[in-house]
């Protein structure tokens, strides 16, 4: 059993697990006759792998602690040393994890008092969903979760077109009604605190945005550019497009801007943050107005952002950064970047303000800090993003020690 029990770890510590993986590695940790034998491994695991961070003595032990302190499972007792070093605790925190995540959701886990961190909810908060707004051309709006699916509106010589799984698409008018001499109308979705959507944008071109964004387009493309403004963050796929007559291709290009402005219009790129120009490619923005920098991350095939100043080729797994000054990382976690598209909160050594910009934008709340924050350690953790904001606050009990309060849409940290 400790040969199956080490390669199921060592395959959810490297992110390779399958589902099924995942789900006999939770049976073996729940089953109370297993409790020595999971610690020996997980210590022999700490023990080989190399050094990414350290962890405090006292926080590991009670990650560790933990895991076993479910109603489920007796306590094991933990031997301590004065220094101990976790070389590659978040072996630890996937287990706490997985004891919390299945494929239905999230299974409640009542800890004992004396690792326990409290969390006080006098109003629980739900999580975001699909959620948008869409601006037609004229200014009027319409609340996609509101409607139906089916053709919402005809802008131009397009129709605006909701499908069955929440996804709003362009169609090309059948009826010829629409004048073809008339400028192209402009539409702007956008997502409220606590909303996601995805489009697919006239030119097959599949963009997803995240909660506080927002994407201006054309209901067309014409045949030199296609051109969109973003704020937020926000993920896309293009498609590639080429000319009729001569098969080059026709260039897709981002205009970056800060969402503390009015909604961008077509008459350029207001409180620019940079542009990224598209060469057929796969790629992630973030650019929310309370980061410190603006990050493009490729995933796959070819970009160049240019900032006010200077310029970056990207390669697939690179980061472009627009701070004060634009730099390259070469190696960002992109599954961290990509973990709001995937439906889950996944951290790794991030600090608690990074951690809860994130949870108030998907719950839509305020949070309020009432100690500093300096010397805490760094958090590891994963957990869906499809959970109540108290299940989230917990699993970050764990990972962290913080305490939490939820009152009147405020998480206060203390």
């Amino acid at each position: 059993m400790a040969s199956l029990l080490e390669y199921l770890l060592n395959r959810y510590a490297d992110k390779t697990a399958t589902p099924e993986e995942k789900e006999e590695l939770m049976r073996l940790l729940q089953d109370s006759g297993n409790e020595e034998t999971v610690h020996q491994v997980i210590d022999r695991m700490i023990a080989e792998r190399p050094v990414a961070h350290e962890m405090p003595e006292k926080t590991a032990q009670a990650v560790l602690q933990a895991i076993f302190e479910a109603e489920e499972t007796p306590v094991v007792n933990m031997n301590t040393t004065p220094v101990r070093q976790m070389p590659y605790w978040r072996i630890a925190a996937a287990a706490v994890v997985l004891l919390m995540v299945t494929a239905g959701g999230l299974v409640w886990m009542n800890y004992n008092s004396k690792t326990q961190v409290a969390v006080n909810l006098k109003n629980d908060v739900a999580p975001g969903g699909n959620k948008a707004v869409l601006t037609l051309a004229d200014g009027s709006t319409i609340v996609l979760d509101n409607e139906k699916n089916g053709v919402l509106a005809q802008e131009g010589n397009a129709k605006v077109v909701k499908l069955k799984n929440g996804q709003l698409v362009y169609a090309k008018a059948d009826d010829g009604s629409a004048d073809a001499n008339a400028p192209v109308p402009y539409n702007t979705l956008s997502t409220p605190k606590g909303g996601q959507y995805n489009i697919e944008l006239p030119d097959g071109s599949k963009v997803w945005l995240n909660a506080a964004s927002s994407i201006t387009y054309p209901t067309a493309f014409n045949a030199k550019e296609r051109k969109v403004q973003v704020t937020g963050e926000a993920y896309f796929e293009v498609a590639k497009l080429v000319t009729a007559n001569d098969g080059k291709r026709i260039p897709f290009i981002v205009d970056i801007l800060a969402s503390r402005n009015n909604l961008p219009s077509t008459g350029g790129a207001r409180g620019g943050l940079g542009q990224v120009q598209v060469l057929g490619t796969h790629f992630n923005i973030n650019a929310y107005d309370d980061e410190v920098a603006v990050k493009t991350t490729l995933l796959e095939g070819k970009v160049k952002f240019v900032g006010k100043a200077d310029s970056l080729l990207l390669a697939p797994g690179q980061q472009a950064v627009a701070a004060k000054q634009l730099s390259i990382n070469e190696s960002p976690d992109v599954n961290q970047v990509m973990a709001w598209k995937n439906g889950v909160f996944h951290f790794e050594n991030a600090d608690i303000k990074t951690v809860m910009r994130q949870v108030s934008r998907w719950y839509d709340v305020e949070v309020v800090y009432k100690r500093s924050l300096d010397n805490d350690d760094p958090l590891f953790f994963e957990v869906t993003r499809n959970t109540n904001l108290s299940d989230v606050l917990r699993v970050l009990n764990l990972a962290g020690g913080a305490r939490y309060s939820i009152l009147d849409k405020k998480v206060i940290v203390q």
